[in-house]
C-alpha cells in the first residue's frame, strides 16, 4: 500500500547533507580549553570540567540506517568507510564485530533500500557532491567468507538524476524511476536489474512531484504542483490522465496510499477550508473526499501513517514540539503500550513500518541526547528485538539540555523552536542562532534527526545556548504559517522570527546581548548573511555554510527540469523571469549590502554545488575583502551542497569552534589532531587572491 514516490525535495534547498551522516570524528587529546576574550567573560563560560570530543561525538564507528531484509536473515547500515558513508552488513543475531564492508565510495553512498531479491541490496549515489544520482545493484553470496559483494551500476548517464521510485511488485528484476533521461521533464523509466535496459513507461507530461504506484509500475494517481502554488490530483485514465480536483494556491496535497481493488487512495492535505493537512480519503471513482482523521489537538500537518493489512489506517502521528501518536483501535493500542513498557527514559516513538503477515512492527525511538535506537516488535511472542543498537560513543551527560519551546513574535504569532542550554550556568551565556535550511523544512527534537543537532549539543558543551527556531515558512505547523513567510526572507518576517528569538533569550537572562552569533547552511546560511547585512546590530558573529547571498543567481542556477515543480519557490522567494519579483529578489540579496556589514564573516562552501554555486561565496568573499570588512573562506574541492567526507566535516567543525570562541567568547579545545589542523589549512581559501 505504501509504494509513494520519495521525490527529491525540489525546493530552493535540499537538506545540507542528504544521507544524514553525522558520524565524524577527531582526536582531540585532553579537555583543555582556551578563550579568547576576557578573562571576566570566561569564567561565565567555563562551566564544564570536560569537554566532549570531536571524536566521540562525531564517531566512525557510529552506524545509522539499520535496516534489515525483508527475509529476516540479514542487517545492513551505513557507517564510516573510507572517508565516506558506506553499507555494511551481517547477519540477523551476530555482534556488530562481524559485519562487513560492502562499499568503499569515498565521497559515500547516499541512501540504500533492501531488494525484494535475496542477497541484493540497492543502492543510489552522486559524485562528489554534483547531485546527479545514479542507481546501482549490490548483490553478495552468503557462501562467502567475505560475501563477494558484486556491484552493478545500472544507470549511465552522469549528466542525468535518477530517483529511485521502487521495486516493481509484480516483477522484483525491474525498479521504477523518476528521471530526466530522455527531456528536461522527470519523466517514469523501468529499468532491467539484469539487462539495465531502460524502459520510458510514462512521459510525465503533468509533471507530478507525487504520485502512487500499482502493482505493475505504472502511476496510477500522482499529484502536480503547478507554477501558481496550487496542485491538481490526477489519475490514470486509459493512456492519459484525468483531474480528480484542483487546490486553491497555496493548499499542499500529497499522494499517501492507492488501492486498486476498492479504486480509493488516501492523500495528506490541507485543502477545503482546511489549515493542517488532514488525513483525507479519496474515493476515485466519485471523486469524494473526507476526513479520516486530523490532529486532535490543531497544533500540526499529518506527519505520518501506518496502515493495516487491508489498508486502512491504524497509527497516525503528528509532530508539534514533540511527537504525538494516535492508534485507531483497541488492539493496537494495547500492543503500543506493551511496546512502550519496555522502554525507558525520556523519548519519541515512531512505527515505521509494519509486516502484518510476519507480525513486526519496526520502531524507531528517539532521544535528545543520543543517537536513535532501532527495534523490532514481534506481536506474537511480545518480544522487543534490538537491532545493532549501540552505547553512545560519548558520555550523554556531557551534552546540553534540549527542550522545545514556544516564544512570541513582534506580531504575535507563535514560534515554536528548540532551545539547547549547557548544563550548569543557563544564565547571560554567548548564544548561537541556528536556522534550518530550507526553508520547506523543520527542526525536531531528536538528536538523529538532523546533522546540526550533534552541533547544537558541541556548542553547548562548549558554554553556548543554541536556539533553532522553526520560523514562518517551516513546515509541519499549516499552511497559513509557510505563507506567512512568502516574499519575507531577508527584511521580512522570517528574518524578524529570528531577532525576535535573539530577544526573547536576552528578556529571559539566557542570552548576552553583546555576544550573539547566527550559523546556518542553505536557507540558514542565507538568513546568517541577512542577519548581517539587515539586521547588523543584532549579531557579533556569522557563519554562513553553502549559503547564497544572491537570490536571483540562487534561483537561476536550478536546471530546467526543475521549473515545473517551483511553485513553491516562486510563491515564497520569486521568479526572476518577471521584472516585479527580479527587483524585489534583488533588494533582499545580502551581496547588494555588504556596505552594511559590521560583522567578522566565515563563508564555508562545497566547489561542486549545482544549488549554490561557488561563484556566489567567491562573489561575495571579495568584496568582504575589498572593503576591508573581516571574512574567513572555507572551500573544499570535493564537495557539492554540504560537506559529506569526515575529514572535510570534522575540519570545519574545528573551524566554526574557533571562529565563534574568537568573536562570542564560548571555550574552545587546545588540542586539535595534527592532520584536522592541516586539512582545514588546505581548505582555507587566501581571498586576497580571488
Amino acid at each position: 500500500m505504501e509504494n509513494q514516490i520519495m521525490n527529491k525535495n525540489l525546493s530552493a534547498f535540499k537538506s545540507v547533507v542528504i544521507s544524514a551522516a553525522i558520524g565524524s570524528s577527531i582526536l582531540l587529546t585532553g579537555c583543555q580549553f582556551t578563550n579568547t576574550l576576557d578573562s571576566a567573560k570566561a569564567i561565565q563560560t567555563q562551566q564544564v570540567t570536560e569537554l566532549v570530543e570531536l571524536e566521540s561525538l562525531f564517531s566512525q564507528d557510529q552506524i545509522n540506517k539499520v535496516s534489515l531484509s525483508n527475509d529476516g536473515k540479514w542487517v545492513a547500515f551505513m557507517q564510516m568507510n573510507n572517508g565516506g558513508q558506506n553499507i555494511f552488513v551481517l547477519r540477523q543475531g551476530e555482534q556488530l564485530e562481524n559485519a562487513v564492508a560492502l562499499t568503499d565510495f569515498s565521497d559515500g553512498v547516499d541512501g540504500f533500500v533492501w531488494s525484494a531479491n535475496s542477497n541484493e541490496i540497492l543502492f543510489n549515489k552522486d559524485f562528489e557532491g554534483n547531485e546527479n544520482d545514479q542507481i546501482f545493484t549490490l548483490r553478495f553470496s552468503p557462501k562467502q567468507t567475505k560475501l563477494a559483494p558484486v556491484i552493478k551500476r545500472l544507470t549511465h548517464r552522469d549528466d542525468v538524476d535518477y530517483m529511485l521510485v521502487e521495486q516493481v511488485k509484480n516483477d522484483s528484476n525491474k525498479i521504477a524511476v523518476l528521471a530526466n533521461h530522455n527531456s528536461s521533464q522527470l519523466d517514469l523509466f523501468h529499468i532491467d536489474i539484469n539487462t539495465q535496459a531502460i524502459t520510458l513507461m510514462q512521459d510525465n507530461d503533468i509533471s507530478f512531484f507525487t504520485a502512487q504506484l500499482d502493482d505493475d509500475g505504472y502511476a496510477a494517481v500522482a499529484a502536480k504542483l503547478n507554477s501558481d502554488n496550487s496542485v491538481t490530483v490526477y489519475k490514470r485514465f486509459g493512456d492519459g490522465w484525468k483531474e480528480v480536483f484542483q487546490s486553491e494556491v497555496g493548499e499542499n496535497v500529497s499522494v499517501i496510499s492507492y488501492d486498486s481493488d476498492s479504486n480509493k487512495a488516501f492523500i495528506s492535505g490541507s485543502i477545503q477550508g482546511r489549515d493542517k493537512e488532514e488525513l483525507l480519503e479519496l474515493d476515485l471513482t466519485t471523486h469524494k473526499l473526507k476526513t479520516a482523521h486530523k490532529d486532535p489537538e490543531n497544533q500540526s500537518d499529518l506527519y505520518q501513517v501506518i496502515f493495516d493489512k487491508v489498508g486502512k489506517p491504524m497509527i497516525v502521528s503528528y509532530y508539534g514540539g514533540r511527537l504525538r501518536n494516535y492508534t485507531l483501535s483497541n488492539s493496537t493500542a494495547t500492543t503500543m503500550r506493551k511496546i512502550e513498557a519496555q522502554l525507558s527514559g525520556d523519548y519519541d516513538l515512531l512505527v515505521e513500518k509494519i509486516e502484518h503477515d510476519k507480525g513486526q512492527w519496526y520502531l524507531k525511538v528517539s532521544y535528545a541526547d543520543r543517537p536513535d535506537e532501532k527495534f523490532v516488535y514481534n506481536t506474537n511472542s511480545g518480544t522487543l528485538t534490538d537491532l545493532l543498537n549501540q552505547a553512545p560513543s560519548f558520555n550523554p551527560d556531557l551534552l546540553g539540555d534540549r527542550s522545545s519551546i514556544t516564544y512570541t513574535a513582534a506580531d504575535g504569532v507563535q514560534i515554536q523552536a528548540y532551545l539547547t542550554l549547557p548544563k550548569q550556568i543557563k544564565q547571560n551565556l554567548p548564544t548561537i542562532i541556528l536556522p534550518h535550511g530550507g526553508p520547506w523544512a523543520r527542526d525536531e527534537w531528536g538528536y538523529s534527526s538532523n546533522y546540526f543537532v550533534p552541533v547544537a549539543h558541541f556548542f553547548a558543551n562548549r558554554g553556548y545556548a543554541v536556539l533553532q527556531p522553526n520560523f514562518r515558512s517551516s513546515t509541519g505547523f499549516g499552511k497559513q504559517f509557510i505563507e506567512l513567510g512568502n516574499k519575507n526572507w531577508g527584511t521580512g518576517t522570517m528574518q524578524q522570527d529570528l531577532t525576535d528569538g535573539v530577544n526573547y533569550l536576552v528578556e529571559m537572562g539566557i542570552a548576552d546581548k553583546q555576544r550573539v552569533g547566527i550559523m546556518g547552511a542553505s536557507y540558514g546560511g542565507y538568513a546568517a548573511l541577512a542577519g548581517a547585512t539587515f539586521t547588523p546590530d543584532v549579531y557579533s558573529a556569522v557563519i554562513s555554510y553553502v549559503g547564497p547571498s544572491s537570490l536571483t543567481a540562487m534561483v537561476e542556477s536550478f536546471p530546467a527540469h526543475f521549473r515545473p515543480y517551483m511553485g513553491t519557490v516562486f510563491a515564497g522567494v520569486g521568479d526572476p523571469l518577471i521584472e516585479e519579483d527580479r527587483v524585489d529578489m534583488e533588494s533582499r540579496s545580502p551581496i547588494n549590502y555588504v556596505d552594511k556589514i559590521k560583522t567578522p564573516i566565515m563563508l564555508i562552501q562545497g566547489a561542486n554545488d549545482p544549488r549554490i554555486p561557488q561563484y556566489q561565496s567567491d562573489t561575495i568573499a571579495k568584496k568582504l575583502f575589498e572593503t576591508d570588512r573581516a571574512v574567513e573562506y572555507i572551500l573544499a574541492k570535493d564537495e557539492g551542497h554540504g560537506f559529506r567526507s569526515q575529514d572535510n566535516k570534522l575540519a570545519s567543525i574545528i573551524a566554526m569552534e574557533a571562529f565563534f570562541a574568537k568573536h562570542l567568547g564560548g571555550m574552545q579545545s587546545s588540542k586539535v589532531n595534527p592532520k584536522i589542523k592541516d586539512h582545514l589549512t588546505s581548505l582555507t581559501v587566501d581571498v586576497s587572491k580571488l
